[in-house]
């Protein structure tokens, strides 16, 4: 063989190559959410430009004095369907960092999130919350829909598989309750989750497992995920990690 028909010959097994991984990436099969893109979507996948960090206690995040009920933000308002609240006493205008006793993962079925919970309190599958406990929900869109952000979010889904669910992808509307106390730091986008309503007696009727947040305010998108150190009167509460499924 010429040397010049050799070159030709890789040239056409390289293009062919490249068609091929092109054919598999286009017709890999979409992730399997029931209805993406509603409810706020444009706002849930990305972050606000330039927004600085700021540092907020639990029990802040958790409190109406500091988040309190937007009450000029009408249900599904349609001034915030694709723009951020920056016409409220709270805008949604800032990025941040909160540490919790994380509960619990659930793979939504919706909209393909990763929605966790952060409570006060060292909740787990053995010590599960009472009537009294509060969280807030932070959430994690897939970098398949959160594409401006896709991999800072797909960074905090790697690492909540590798490091609370043995390594092993969740399964669709799955739920994985902690089996050890969890303390985490996340950092990401105040949201307010107009899709909800506050009751009578403020509870709201969001979250999982006999978790109830009884705020509307999250953290959604979560850009970022870590273990901290946990508070020092629950540092002899057991090494975190091993969740339950249901």
């Amino acid at each position: 063989m010429s040397s010049h028909l050799g070159k030709r010959t890789l040239v056409l097994c390289l293009a062919l190559s490249s068609f091929l991984a092109g054919a598999f990436t286009s017709n890999a099969a979409p992730l399997p959410c029931v209805k993406p893109g509603t409810e706020r979507w444009p706002v849930k996948t990305t972050t606000p430009i330039g927004a600085p960090t700021i540092k907020m206690t639990l029990a802040d995040a958790l409190s109406d004095s500091k988040l309190p009920a937007l009450k000029n933000v009408k249900t599904n308002d349609p001034r915030y369907q694709a723009s951020r609240i920056d016409d409220q006493p709270v805008k949604e205008d800032t990025l941040v960092t909160i540490s919790g006793w994380l509960y619990l993962v659930a793979f939504e079925a919706d909209d393909c999130d990763f929605h966790i919970q952060l409570s006060p309190q060292p909740r787990t599958s053995a010590n599960p919350p009472t009537a009294d406990d509060n969280c807030i929900i932070v959430e994690v869109p897939s970098g398949e829909y959160a594409t401006k952000i896709s991999t800072q979010v797909e960074g905090v889904r790697d690492w909540v598989v590798l490091n609370l669910l043995h390594k092993i992808d969740p399964k669709i509307g799955s739920v994985h309750v902690m089996q050890n106390p969890v303390f985490v730091t996340v950092t990401g986008a105040l949201f307010y989750d107009d899709a909800h309503v506050y009751k009578a007696d403020h509870s709201t009727g969001r979250g999982k497992k006999g978790m109830e947040s009884k705020t509307l305010w999250e953290v959604h998108p979560v850009i970022s995920i870590a273990f901290a150190p946990k508070p020092a009167k629950n540092r002899l509460q057991g090494p975190p990690g091993t969740p339950t499924r249901a």
